[in-house]
């Protein structure tokens, strides 16, 4: 069955800040689900149309060619615009660092991220750029902490520890692994990924 159409078609969000993005339902807790550069937003669609019952649900997309730094005051700024406050944000891969800058520094509900990792501890830290391993002790180990609920879902374990080496420094944090084949989990097992986020979203 092809998912439902959104209600509110493709169109730029603000003519100030070259997001596209499309909606579903109008009422209930925000949801912002952040599309990165290496995937359609098309594939969010199943789940926003699924939260669409409880949740004015919105999936983005992130322009291209923007640090996650500027993404996320961007995405503050457009909130404020659109009147969105406290909303649960979702991200994917590097939308989920934008989702966590997010909610580190403006006022979030609660963040979900799909297969990203904070980890900074030897071994993980290795495998990150300077500039990205920088934001990651930005998100887990600066002045600043992360208040709002924080889930991150993953396909296979993390690395040893990572719930509680997270949960020490976010502390509303918790990990789910789905034990699903390749990198979208959330695609992979539906059905759970709704209940988690209706979950953190309530």
């Amino acid at each position: 069955m092809l998912p439902r159409q959104p209600e509110d078609h493709r169109r730029d969000h603000d003519h100030d800040i070259d997001w596209t993005g499309e909606q579903w339902g109008s009422h209930g807790r925000p949801v912002l689900i952040l599309n990165g550069p290496a995937h359609h937003r098309t594939a969010w669609w199943p789940v926003a149309a699924r939260l669409a019952d409880a949740h004015a649900v919105t999936v983005l997309e992130l322009p291209a060619r923007r640090s996650p730094h500027s993404l996320a005051e961007e995405l503050a700024l457009l909130t404020v615009r659109q009147g969105t406050r406290a909303p649960v944000l979702i991200g994917h891969g590097f939308s989920a660092l934008v989702a966590s800058l997010f909610a580190l520094h403006y006022i979030a509900h609660a963040v979900v991220a799909v297969e990203r990792s904070l980890d900074t501890r030897p071994g993980a830290a290795a495998a990150e750029d300077v500039g990205t391993l920088a934001l990651l002790r930005e998100l887990t180990g600066g002045p600043s902490v992360i208040r709002c609920p924080f889930l991150s879902v993953f396909a296979a374990e993390p690395r040893p520890g990572y719930a509680d080496w997270l949960k020490e420094r976010i502390p509303a944090s918790r990990c789910a692994v789905y034990g699903t084949a390749g990198p979208y989990p959330h695609l992979e097992d539906g059905t759970r990924f709704i209940a988690d986020v209706r979950e953190v979203a309530a």
